[in-house]
């Protein structure tokens, strides 16, 4: 029997995916010549001082569904060390979604200290 979460780590849970999804997109927005899941998983961990560590099972569903909302293009290249890479491409679609996101974001972050004042 899988264990009934808290109110407040399933809140945590809900809260970290909409982010991960936002930083995934903001990530591959800085790499035009694209970027691994390798290097997004690292720059994740990287740039929030380990606040958002992925896994595979965690990155790859996101990677796979924002690709599915046309947000992500995938190609393949060749691997030194083995079988080809896929490499993540923001779409025109993505960058107007991550746009929009980062204003809403910023509007919501505006009113949370408000109201945490």
């Amino acid at each position: 029997m899988k264990k009934k979460l808290s109110f407040e780590d399933g809140w945590k849970v809900e809260i970290r995916r909409g982010i991960l999804q936002y930083a995934v997109l903001a990530i591959v927005r800085h790499h035009t010549q694209g970027i691994h899941g390798y290097g997004i998983a690292r720059e994740l961990e990287d740039k929030t001082d380990g606040l958002l560590v992925v896994k595979e099972g965690t990155l790859y569903p996101i990677l796979h569904r924002l690709k599915k909302e046309r947000l992500l293009d995938v190609s393949t290249e060749p691997s030194e060390a083995g079988p080809r890479r896929k490499v993540y491409v923001l779409t025109s679609e993505g960058d107007r979604v991550l746009r929009a996101l980062t204003v809403i974001l910023g509007d919501i972050f505006e009113k949370l200290e408000v109201l945490r004042e």
